[in-house]
């Protein structure tokens, strides 16, 4: 490696976790879009309890994201605190159970202090980004 400021690990460590959660943050995810290029949007987030190494997205089944994802599951999150950054790569899961993705979408809302409410009726689906790879900038 070139750089001695990046470091490169399979895996979420509990000090980077304890970081992504310390305060709200906005993370970028990049995908694949239906042209092959790079297509990214800001995201709401939350770990998941249940799987350590698993990022935990929600988005409308309208949007272009979930039509690219569904083809090319590949996709990067990258959190950025001024020249601290960490590049989140892995394979999202598309968890389609209209309620819990609604219910996932709520607690989001709660979490980033919006209107839980606002998504009623919302055709919502749940992304689980499966860590494999972490980038680091320290």
């Amino acid at each position: 490696m070139t750089d001695p400021a990046l470091t490169v690990a399979p895996v979420l460590t509990d000090d980077l976790r304890d970081w992504l959660m310390a305060e709200l943050r906005y993370p970028v995810l990049a995908v694949v879009n239906g042209e092959g290029a790079p297509s990214q949007s800001v995201m709401w987030f939350d770990l998941d309890p249940d799987r350590p190494d698993t990022v935990l997205m929600n988005t409308m089944t309208r949007r272009a994201k979930y039509r690219w994802l569904r083809r090319e599951p590949r996709a990067s999150l990258c959190f950025e605190d001024e020249l601290f950054w960490v590049a989140l790569q892995g394979r999202v899961e598309l968890d389609t159970d209209r309620q819990r993705a609604l219910a996932d979408i709520k607690a989001l809302a709660r979490r980033y202090a919006s209107d839980p409410e606002e998504f009623n009726g919302q055709e919502r689906v749940t992304l689980r980004l499966r860590v494999e790879k972490v980038i680091r900038h320290d």
